[in-house]
């Protein structure tokens, strides 16, 4: 319910903080006194879009704050707010809506939140309902969730074809990820290919592309390669002048001396090992001398060269990554090469989770078809009662041909149709012209469903319009008996619904200092028997006026005793 209700600078609101009741809370007022207002700032703090008209003249900022306790729903709140990272360890939801001519925002127990969340969360917690603001009432979409609510087994049964939906829509997913046949054959007869290419070049040593360069650099410059070679070994093993017989030279002066002196002998080593090292390069270089060019086959190694670049150029920079591509292109051929199987296995399994929805949505159907007619006869039960005997209410309902037609509500569309005068044809709620007809259809709707509707507010803005007299008396019963169960704010001009209050106020607008201010107060005592009077037309301090009023008041609280 709500506790509190503080609005700061909105039109003729300097500042202003009601405090509500649970049970009948009744607001009224003078024409212009500022009811509207206090809507409206209901409607601001709940999610209606910022109208920065609304400021009041000379200030900057509006605020409205909005505290909701002893909440019916309330894990079901909690859980809303832990998803969205809420701290909420009691039943306290404190909604604060503030703007300015550049900006609003929204916070919910201090933490700001985005505007569908707000809307999201209140529309759990306060349903407003106005002589003009029928719409979620008069349209067909929401007449089948009104149903199922009264109806007890349709959330369980919504669950299980939700479900089943889900399941269905991502078979059918599956199934439109598969191409045509001709599409299919089309692209695999291309992953063939590239399968059969890197086959074909089986590149598996990343090595190997440089050793054929080299190959083929030593090919194309054989010529400066052999002259090279040349040069050296005959520098190395010529006779007379080569570095080898250099080495033996010096190592002949040194042998005689080398028994005079370790140091000698360990130059002549030295020597030794130079000379038996040179020997080696002089016999490596005559062999490659002798073998240069002689083992390639300079024609394989570019179409070998030519292949591996190709190759790294369509599907890989190396031989790991190509063949990562190659792995993939044959599961996506085996894929397609099995299509046929897994489409029949997906249509199999789509035809049986068709039935499944089916047959749950028939459920779904036979549930509502039968709730439909104890809804019926209990809309029309309190239509009686509000003056409507002789109305006649139907809930259409129409069964989809197919489960493409299915929404996540099941097959049925559900439409409620009224014919509130006798010899009229029965017509949707949208078509009914008199507002009074449709403020007591809502409210005999509201009274059925109070049970088990889980909104814990409700606040009705002069839904009394059009209806007096005794009829009003019976919508003044019918408000109350709503508020047995839930919380009722109901802002009125009619006598009958103020006397029936469990808590009455009084909106009022007075002039300081040339400024005009709303205001609201709790009424004590005798103060209800005045505004009883006021609503009624009488003249202030008028005997017979307040001997109507105490009469009103003792009906009230006559019925309440009941």
């Amino acid at each position: 319910m709500i506790s509190c209700l503080n609005i700061k600078n909105i039109a003729l609101i300097g500042e202003l903080t009601l405090n509500l009741k649970p049970g009948l809370n009744i607001l009224s007022g003078e024409t212009g006194a500022g009811k509207s207002i206090i809507i409206d700032s209901i409607n601001f703090v709940l999610g209606d879009k910022a109208d920065r008209s609304l400021i009041r003249y000379g200030e900057t900022t509006a605020r409205v704050e909005v505290v909701f306790e002893n909440i019916v729903n309330f894990e079901e709140i909690k859980a809303m707010l832990s998803d969205y990272g809420i701290d909420c360890e009691d039943d306290t939801v404190i909604v604060t809506r503030t703007m300015t001519n550049e900006r609003s925002d929204c916070r919910i127990n201090g933490r700001v939140v985005n505007l569908s969340f707000l809307r999201a969360l209140v529309a759990n917690l306060v349903d407003i309902h106005s002589q003009n603001e029928h719409q979620s009432l008069m349209k067909p979409s929401n007449h089948i969730l009104l149903l199922d609510a009264f109806c007890d087994k349709s959330e369980d049964l919504k669950k299980e074809f939700r479900e089943l939906m889900a399941k269905y829509r991502k078979i059918q997913e599956r199934i439109d990820g598969f191409a045509s046949e001709e599409e299919r054959e089309r692209a695999m007869d291309v992953l063939s290919y590239k399968i059969n290419e890197i086959d074909r070049v089986n590149w598996t040593d990343k090595n190997e592309e440089t050793e054929l360069v080299n190959a083929r650099n030593r090919f194309n410059n054989s010529q400066k390669i052999a002259e090279g070679l040349d040069g050296a070994a005959q520098s190395l093993g010529d006779d007379f002048s080569g570095a080898l017989n250099g080495l033996k030279n010096s190592m002949r002066c040194l042998r005689p001396i080398a028994k005079y002196d370790e140091a000698y002998e360990k130059l002549y080593d030295r020597l030794d090992s130079l000379a038996i090292e040179a020997d080696d390069v002089y016999e490596e270089l005559k062999d490659n001398l002798e073998n240069l060019g002689l083992d390639i086959d300079i024609e394989s190694v570019e179409k070998r060269l030519d292949a591996i670049r190709l190759l790294k150029k369509k599907y890989g920079s190396d031989p790991e990554e190509i063949r990562e591509y190659y792995d993939k292109c044959v599961s996506e051929y085996e894929l397609l090469a099995d299509a046929e199987a897994q489409l029949d296995k997906l249509n199999k399994e789509k035809t049986t989770t068709e039935k499944q929805i089916v047959s749950v949505a028939e459920k779904l159907h036979k549930e509502r078809t039968r709730t439909a007619e104890k809804f019926s006869e209990a809309i029309r039960k309190n239509l009686s009662e509000l003056g409507m005997k002789n109305s006649r209410f139907e809930v259409k309902i129409d069964y989809a041909e197919s489960v493409a037609e299915m929404n996540a509500n099941g097959g049925d569309s559900v439409e409620f149709l009224l014919s509130p005068n006798p010899g009229e044809p029965l017509k949707p709620l949208i078509k009914i012209a008199s507002g009074g007809e449709a403020s007591r259809f809502m409210l005999a709707l509201k009274n059925i469903i109070a049970e088990v509707d889980k909104i814990g507010t409700l606040i009705f803005d002069e839904i009394d319009t059009g209806i007096s007299g005794v009829i009003a008396k019976v919508v003044a019963c019918k408000l109350y008996d709503i508020a047995k169960s839930r919380q009722v704010i109901a802002i009125t001009h009619l006598p009958q619904l103020a006397s029936m209050g469990d808590v009455n106020y009084l909106i009022e607008k007075r002039v300081s200092d040339n400024k005009t201010n709303t205001y609201i107060k709790e009424l004590k005592g005798d103060e209800i028997y005045k505004e009883i009077m006021r609503l009624t037309g009488a003249v202030e301090n008028s005997e017979i006026g307040l001997s109507g009023a105490k009469e009103l008041k003792t009906w009230a609280n006559n019925y309440k005793l009941k």
